[in-house]
């Protein structure tokens, strides 16, 4: 039974794991499709043999800019425009795109190198206010229309070692078309990557939806900055004042998550930093994020063994290096995707976690975005991304601060709770502990023990000797209980029969208790059970019955552990005989300790049960 149960648990942990990947992989396979089908799905004309048709397309009433994907003119280790260059292209070269190992009648070109490209845009409409610009920032470079330069980014170079990239459009000029073919010019700053990743975007700026869609953009990052600046203060500050280790580590959380915002792309045009120096933080701060989350996580209630702790953190930690040594080529989104797998080893132990279901729903919407943004991440280095993702992180980043708002509000709520009921309890505990001792511990139980013990003497040293052991590990236990709350069921069990033995001493051995323990990995309130015990040893008069006994077993069932105490022995009717001072405090204390029940169940002949259930959170 309990194997069928533990395989049920996990076939269903690893369906949540499947669907909860199923979901975001759903979610990116969706960018990536739309991503796939930008030009068909916004009517942008297609580039092909270094020409744009632009016919019929309104670039005045477009709510989205028209990106020049397609075949372009190319010229390796040339910038036709600022050098003069007129020699013929090289070749065709779709963008976005590679030179690398590609021939143009010289041979298979290496990955580093500089170059221009060319294209005509044919028919555009006359008196039309436009801008030709890079939606990623991978390298420095220049545009130019009919010859004159209207955006630039970076400091250009022809050497790759002195080529300085800023991430921000450094130049920005707008161009009123004539009616007449324009050529757009790409000059490419010396690069390792053999390519360009992004193919360009081309809009209309005078008054016109996009720009104030992009403004929009800008404006949601900055309140995004702002809310986030705010929360982390108010996290970092909650840190400070009640010093645990699931507040610090949420305040760790917090801090990385708002440090790889900051220092993310669209947020550089507030951030006075270069493009090289915000890779570097928003590496560190991505392996901080993932650090503290899993730190999190884990106070939180999140259960994975030390090693598996050690293993992803020594992968964290060697993708955050990898970054640093890899950075400027292509092969830096294999930190990113090092990271993402990090991560994503974590959706099992937090699926199977004993959370509450609401709480460890919010805590898988957390981590699903932490993860979309890193399959962003490695997805934009390698170019996969046609469409900017200036808006992800600002969309993402409140979505994880919604997140996070919701899991505080949610503690705060759960801390007050439990520190009105603990105030109630306190002095209810106290209340009954007092009465269970009173009950416990009685004059004539005492009496009768220590003149079985003088009995024992007179026969056998040994045997008093061992009455007076028991004796005083009894009197021990019931001193030790006002100190404790929660014991451990083997401990209490222990404490049973040690209290049997003394009875069964001044019974003449008269006494039988059968034990039927079949699960003690849970917790039980200190001499909580014995008293259930003294009872029907007390007034079952089991030894008047042939076979008589009295019987003590557990069992698990899901998530309820089930404990019985039964007699077979003279019974009493309920409903006329009242609850004694031992059974009213042992169901008190389990109601008030453990939110269990106790359900007593006798009968005048027939014996008596008595089962207590506690249900444990899953």
């Amino acid at each position: 039974m309990e194997r069928a149960e533990t395989v049920f648990k996990l076939r269903r942990r690893l369906a949540l794991c499947a669907l909860f990947y199923a979901v975001i992989l759903v979610f990116l396979a969706g960018l990536f499709a739309f991503n796939g089908n930008y030009t068909r799905i916004y009517h942008s004309p297609e580039v092909k043999a270094g020409r744009a048709d632009f016919s019929g397309v309104d670039l005045e009433g477009r709510r989205v800019a028209c990106v020049l994907a397609g075949e372009w003119e190319f010229y390796y280790d040339k910038w036709i425009v600022t050098d003069g260059e007129t020699d013929g292209p090289d070749g065709l070269l779709r963008l976005p795109g590679r030179w690398t190992g590609k021939e143009f009648g010289q041979g298979a070109l290496p990955a580093d190198g500089y170059a221009s490209f060319r294209i005509v845009l044919e028919n555009v409409a006359a008196g039309v206010e436009i801008n030709v610009f890079r939606v990623n920032f991978a390298g420095a470079y220049r545009i130019f229309l009919n010859g004159k330069m209207i955006t630039a980014s970076g400091t250009m170079s022809k050497d790759a070692a002195k080529t300085g990239i800023t991430g921000k459009l450094d130049e920005r000029h707008e161009f009123v078309t004539d009616g007449q073919p324009l050529e757009v010019v790409i000059e490419l700053s010396a690069t390792r990557r053999g390519g360009m990743l992004a193919a360009p975007w081309l809009t209309q700026v005078s008054s016109a939806s996009i720009s104030r869609f992009a403004t929009s953009l800008r404006n949601y990052s900055a309140a995004a900055l702002g809310v986030s600046a705010a929360a982390v203060a108010y996290v970092l500050l909650s840190a400070l004042f009640f010093r645990t280790a699931r507040n610090a580590s949420l305040a760790a959380l917090m801090l990385g998550l708002f440090l790889h915002f900051l220092f993310s792309k669209d947020m550089l045009y507030f951030v006075p930093v270069s493009y090289g120096a915000a890779l570097i933080v928003e590496a560190v701060s991505a392996g901080l994020s993932v650090a503290a989350l899993i730190w999190h996580l884990t106070c939180a209630g999140m259960r994975a063994s030390w090693r598996f702790h050690a293993v992803i953190g020594a992968l964290t930690a060697g993708m955050v290096c990898l970054f640093f040594v890899l950075r400027g080529t292509d092969y830096v989104a294999l930190a990113a995707l090092g990271l993402l797998l990090a991560l994503a080893a974590y959706s099992y132990p937090l699926l199977a976690s004993r959370m509450p279901p609401a709480e460890r729903g919010v805590y898988a919407a957390l981590y699903a975005f932490l993860l979309t943004v890193f399959a962003f991440e490695a997805a934009d280095v390698l170019g996969l991304i046609v469409f900017g993702t200036e808006f992800i992180f600002s969309v993402e980043i409140m979505c994880m601060l919604a997140c996070i708002a919701i899991l505080g509000l949610w503690h705060i709520a759960v801390a007050s709770r439990r520190a009105r009921r603990a105030g109630e309890l306190e002095r209810e505990l106290f209340r009954v502990k007092q009465q269970a001792l009173k009950a416990q511990i009685k004059p004539h139980f005492v009496f009768n023990a220590l003149t079985a013990i003088q009995s024992l003497y007179r026969s056998s040293l040994e045997a008093g000797d061992e009455g007076l052991e028991r004796f005083a590990r009894h009197l021990r236990a019931n001193i030790d209980s006002d100190g404790a709350d929660l014991i451990p069921f083997e401990e209490e069990v222990r404490n049973i029969l040690n209290y049997f033995e003394l009875e069964n001493m001044r019974a003449g051995g008269a006494l039988t208790l059968l034990l039927d323990i079949n699960c003690t990995d849970f917790v039980v309130p200190v001499l909580s059970l014995q008293p259930l015990v003294e009872n029907a040893i007390r007034h079952g008069e089991t030894t008047k019955r042939e076979n008589g006994f009295i019987a003590l077993s557990s069992s698990r069932s899901g998530n309820a552990v089930k404990i019985e105490v039964s007699d077979n022995g003279k019974g009493f009717d309920r409903e006329n005989v009242q609850e004694g001072v031992g059974l009213e405090n042992t169901r008190r204390r389990f109601e008030s300790m453990l939110n269990a029940d106790m359900v007593v169940a006798s009968a005048v002949g027939k014996g008596t049960k008595i089962t207590i259930t506690i249900r444990e959170d899953v």
